[in-house]
């Protein structure tokens, strides 16, 4: 092999590693020249992705190529930040979308990213996963409560301490290093209920019921509130204050073996027994009939007002 085929061989296994894209100064490290680099772009070979960040041409496509060239532009003291980071470490209601992320540099935003400039970055806030640094799990936790709806904050924070990814002691440790910072309200109120016994939802259904109820007007609704039935402890998904009505979050998971359809059809069954009115919210029918799931709702409140004015 001659020194121009060595040297097109290291390029190739470099941008190999990194999903087909290569840095202009990783190339020039490589061996090649300004003028080789600028003929590969010309010609087609490379394309020019963010600047001075190229794909070879043949290489597979795709939203995890652009994190990694935002990465690439970046260099050094960044973390891919906020909905990316949220993305990378799989949080459920973010995907693909522009690539955001913090650097302590000043720097002219690339098209298709988001940049942030940070006076620095903390070790204890970066983490590196498949190969690029992100937030950590607690950093994308307070930096989404700075950018994102409270829906949204409550929903991470819940997955978060369900998936046991956080536990609440760290959540608080990460809101007191961050004191000074505008923003954190939701979730530090969020922390605050939580440690006061109102706890987080076990679901991303239960947290779309509870964003529909409070859309209702009915924000004061009990979260898994410990009843005795049948002599045994239960946790009921949600309960109307002052009334026997519980809503019960149900996705297919709970149901899909014989088993647990039994356990829970006897759990409804002792609920009944004991005086509830237990309403089940499915995933598809809280996002395909909100509606009438909550006009399901306010006739059986009624019903329970007439039952109770027509009591001797």
């Amino acid at each position: 092999m001659d020194e121009v085929d060595s040297v097109e061989a290291a390029v190739l296994r470099l941008a190999e590693g990194q999903l087909g894209l290569l840095r202009w100064d990783q190339a020039r490290a490589a061996g090649l020249s300004a003028r080789q680099i600028g003929y590969r772009v010309s010609t087609g070979r490379w394309a020019e992705l963010l600047p001075g960040v190229y794909r070879v041409a043949g290489a597979p496509r795709g939203w995890r190529q652009h994190v990694r060239a935002a990465a690439l532009w970046a260099a050094h003291d960044y973390a891919l930040s906020h909905r990316t980071a949220a993305a990378l470490w799989s949080f459920s209601r973010y995907g693909e979308g522009p690539v955001e992320l913090l650097v302590t540099r000043n720097a002219r935003t690339p098209e298709g990213c988001v940049v942030r400039r940070v006076p620095s970055l903390s070790f204890h806030d970066v983490r590196t996963l498949d190969g690029v640094r992100v937030t950590s799990r607690v950093r994308t936790l307070l930096d989404l409560a700075q950018t994102e709806a409270e829906a949204d904050v409550r929903a991470a924070l819940d997955e978060a301490l369900n998936r046991r990814w956080l536990t609440l002691d760290q959540v608080q440790a990460g809101l007191e290093k961050r004191s000074h910072r505008r923003g954190l309200g939701v979730l530090r109120e969020l922390v605050h209920r939580y440690r006061g016994g109102d706890g987080p939802s076990e679901s991303e259904l239960e947290a779309r019921v509870l964003e529909l109820l409070e859309s209702a007007g009915l924000a004061d609704v009990e979260r898994q509130r410990r009843v005795v039935v049948a002599g045994r402890l239960r946790r009921l998904d949600f309960r109307l204050p002052g009334t026997p009505v519980v809503i019960e979050a149900d996705g297919y998971a709970w149901h899909a073996s014989l088993e647990s359809f039994e356990k829970d059809r006897a759990r409804r069954n002792a609920l009944t027994a004991q005086g509830y009115r237990v309403l089940h919210w499915t995933w598809s029918a809280v996002h395909e009939r909100p509606e009438a799931l909550l006009r399901e709702l306010h006739l059986t409140l009624a019903s329970l007002a007439v039952t109770r004015r027509a009591a001797p």
